[in-house]
């Protein structure tokens, strides 16, 4: 009962979180690039306004400065979220996979996250290709794959060093 809570839980977030990604992918370019410059441009003023206060820099750009560096700015930090959402949609679904397989599938569980975390890279790209403006890029699929791998391995570590250490002290301390 308790593993069948948790796996819906995780899949119930699994799900959501899929759901942002394609509604993401779902505003024009304009839209799309104009909030990420300007969640960019906010970051940069408030980091700027908490820095000058407490005395580590004396900065005061012009907004047409904070315009121009948002800018720089927005397409590394847009391909660095793809690699971001992607991270953690592997991480949920392969901790899903590995909940509903009680730990003993791990590679069933591996293979099913790559599966499934990068279809639906691919398939969110060609989405994109229907919407005004944006066009799907193999660019995007790589890096989205990029940080599919990252959430597994970070998950990987986790699950190596839990099976392996943390459960085997339990184990070994049980037994003395």
């Amino acid at each position: 009962m308790k593993k069948a809570i948790l796996s819906i839980i995780i899949l119930i977030f699994a799900i959501l979180w899929a759901v942002g990604i394609y509604k993401l992918s779902s505003m024009n370019t304009q839209n799309s690039n104009g909030k990420s410059t300007d969640i960019i441009a906010i970051f940069i003023e408030d980091t700027l306004e908490v820095t000058n206060e407490y005395g580590i820099t004396n900065s005061h750009p012009t907004n047409s400065k904070l315009a121009r560096v948002s800018q720089l700015i927005n397409a590394p930090m847009r391909k660095v979220m793809h690699a971001s959402v992607y991270l953690v949609l592997a991480f949920l679904a392969i901790v899903f996979f590995n909940v509903l397989m009680n730990n003993k599938h791990y590679w069933i569980a591996l293979i099913l996250t790559l599966i499934i975390s990068i279809g639906f890279a691919v398939s969110d790209e060609i989405h994109q290709t229907y919407v005004s403006g944006r066009t799907g890029q193999f660019l995007d699929v790589v890096i989205d794959s990029i940080g599919t791998l990252v959430g597994i391995f970070i998950y990987t570590t986790y699950y190596i060093v839990y099976k392996n250490g943390y459960k085997k002290g339990i184990t070994e301390r049980n037994e003395e």
